[in-house]
């Protein structure tokens, strides 16, 4: 039995936060993966702790490993560093992304960063092309990958999200109280989302419809909602750091009686998972989502959630749940029933078949 030693490297962690990409891509894959065995091989996995903020040599960590798997990155240094090195020591390279960043929106934070003609854009293009494989989130992002870089779709693997039910171990109670509270968590990515022409002109009939009916949003604060609903729409706070969270989360999703999660439609949204509707439904929280590819995969509708992209369409989801509490008791049990299938512990297989075929390039067994 062959013994595979990776070094796993989330990139975009720091010493005082673990980011929300880098935990759910790397730390919680390689985490279940350390300590894996089947029949071929066994799996050591050390991930960085960026915590304990020790620095490291390359030329060590290419010695000792065989794999090096980390989150895109634009230090072109560092990579140059990595990859040389690597060279050196006849050791594999594995990035992985979870953005179609030559897609990326003007509205997001690293547009400046990644947009064309970008130094940023340069260097991820550069690492892809360098790296031996890539790994990322679904099939319409392996092709815009491929598309933009000089990597082939047989060099770039989809492993989806998945999701860990003992980090997420809350269970939000049911409740029929009388009055309703939708929500909504997202980073700045996606500030721009819920100005959806479709989403805001549905809120604005129930708002005007039901007078028992609020809104809160986490992370994003829309002036203009607060303008038109008042006191009815509200703000939170998240936590950069995943970890803080998840240990806010309960006592939002404890007040929520279902979510909503509009999403603008475009190659680089398409590009995104449904980490939101596994995040959600670990409470048993029910849901209206964006009918777009990446919900289409996991919301049946009407049964575990409901999907929209018209103003109607919003209008009458929410109306519907907010109106019928057995149907929203139903479709969290149900929406909780579908995320088992995600969950991170059954797919390991996935990721060890993938790796033994990174030191092997034997692709007949890897399906992703």
């Amino acid at each position: 039995m062959k013994t595979i030693k990776i070094f796993a490297l989330p990139s975009h962690t720091f010493v005082d936060r673990v980011s929300g990409v880098d935990y759910v891509r790397i730390i919680q894959p390689m985490r279940f993966l350390d300590g894996y065995k089947d029949e071929e091989a066994e799996f050591k996995v050390t991930v960085y702790d960026h915590s304990q903020n020790k620095s490291f040599d390359w030329r060590h960590i290419f010695a000792e490993y065989d794999i090096v798997y980390f989150n895109y990155t634009s230090n072109d240094v560092g990579f140059a560093i990595m990859g040389c090195l690597a060279q050196k020591y006849n050791k594999k390279l594995v990035c992985d992304f979870d953005d179609a960043l030559h897609d990326i929106l003007t509205d997001n934070p690293a547009y400046e960063t990644f947009k064309k003609g970008s130094w940023g854009r340069t260097v991820v293009t550069a690492i892809i092309d360098n790296v031996d494989y890539v790994t990322c989130t679904n099939s319409h992002l392996k092709h815009s990958l491929s598309y933009n870089s000089k990597k082939t779709n047989d060099q770039i693997f989809v492993l989806p999200n998945y999701i860990d039910l003992s980090l997420y171990k809350h269970r939000s109670k049911f409740k029929d109280r009388g009055y309703y509270r939708a929500l909504y968590f997202g980073s700045s990515t996606h500030f721009a989302d819920l100005y959806t022409p479709a989403f805001v002109s549905g809120m604005d009939k129930v708002m005007n419809e039901y007078p028992n009916f609020s809104f809160m949003t986490i992370g994003a604060f829309i002036p203009s909602f607060r303008r038109k609903w008042g006191v009815r729409y509200e703000q939170g706070f998240g936590d950069t750091d995943l970890f803080k969270w998840v240990k806010d989360m309960p006592k939002y999703m404890d007040d929520a009686d279902f979510m909503v999660v509009p999403l603008s439609v475009g190659n680089y949204t398409r590009s995104k998972s449904s980490i939101k509707f596994l995040e959600a439904s670990s409470y048993k929280i029910p849901g209206v989502w964006q009918r777009i590819r990446q919900y289409n995969e996991v919301v049946e509708d009407g049964k575990n959630g409901f999907l929209a992209s018209t103003e109607e369409e919003w209008y009458r989801s929410i109306t519907t749940l907010i109106n019928d509490a057995k149907l929203r008791q139903s479709m969290g049990e149900a929406a909780f029933k579908t995320i088992q299938d995600w969950r991170i512990e059954r797919h390991i297989k996935d990721y060890a078949d993938f790796f033994k075929m990174v030191l092997t390039n034997k692709r007949d067994d890897v399906k992703l």
